[in-house]
């Protein structure tokens, strides 16, 4: 139960901070948040010492803060989470993928496109999340699949952290659009045994989230979780 306990913490705290519920520089003590919560102080602690080795949050005398980010640090943590994927696919490309796998990542693709083309936007980020987490456990690295699910945890990293809103249907069918290309390529480059290939292209399709960053900001009213960023307003 005690277990239980400080996952339940871990993933509430982490989820708020992500989504810009608790901003930057907030002040979180161990006493409080138990309160809050209807815990005891000792799943807290555990959940603000992760969050702390995952880089959201900072140790001070006082108790723990929620860290903010420069610019270049968000765009960073997007580079390594294209490097990380970049080698799961690289290496699921030279070991080789079994054809039901081939198939499953080509019927994922016929989903993207027509999503895509009915500006399905509601339906986008969760089959995205669900496509890169596929290509990545195609490698059959656990370190690579854990490190790559870690890389997620951070701030505007994960391949679906700003979710699109319907108001923004050009611009995601736009964007979406390469995107999606960059899917089928990295599909291509596995079925064709292409390492270097495919994570060339990997690291390629995690830098059109820098574009994502920069449209968030024009429209900060519609992602809070830019509350973590340092002048981003």
């Amino acid at each position: 139960m005690s277990e239980l306990h400080w996952q339940s913490a871990l993933y509430q705290l982490r989820s708020q901070i992500i989504s810009g519920e608790l901003l930057g520089g907030t002040k979180l003590r161990a006493s409080h948040l138990a309160e809050e919560m209807g815990l005891s102080r000792t799943p807290i602690g555990e959940a603000l010492i992760k969050l702390e080795g995952e880089g959201l949050l900072i140790r001070d005398k006082s108790g723990f803060t929620v860290r903010s980010f420069a610019l270049e640090e968000v765009f960073d943590a997007i580079d390594l989470r294209g490097l990380l994927e970049g080698a799961a696919v690289q290496k699921a490309a030279q070991k080789g993928v079994c054809e039901s796998d081939l198939g499953k990542l080509r019927e994922m693709l016929l989903q993207f496109d027509s999503i895509i083309d009915q500006a399905n936007v509601s339906e986008y980020d969760p089959l995205n999340l669900e496509f890169h987490l596929f290509l990545t456990s195609l490698s059959e690295s656990e370190i690579l699949i854990a490190e790559v699910q870690r890389s997620y945890r951070l701030p505007f990293a994960g391949p679906s952290s700003f979710p699109t809103q319907q108001s923004d249907s050009e611009r995601f069918k736009a964007s979406l659009m390469l995107g999606q290309q960059h899917h089928g390529q990295v599909v291509s480059a596995i079925a064709n045994r292409e390492g270097s290939r495919a994570f060339a292209l990997m690291c390629e399709h995690a830098r059109l989230a820098h574009q994502n960053v920069y449209a968030a900001i024009e429209a900060r009213e519609r992602s809070p979780q830019l509350a973590l960023v340092k002048n981003a307003g």
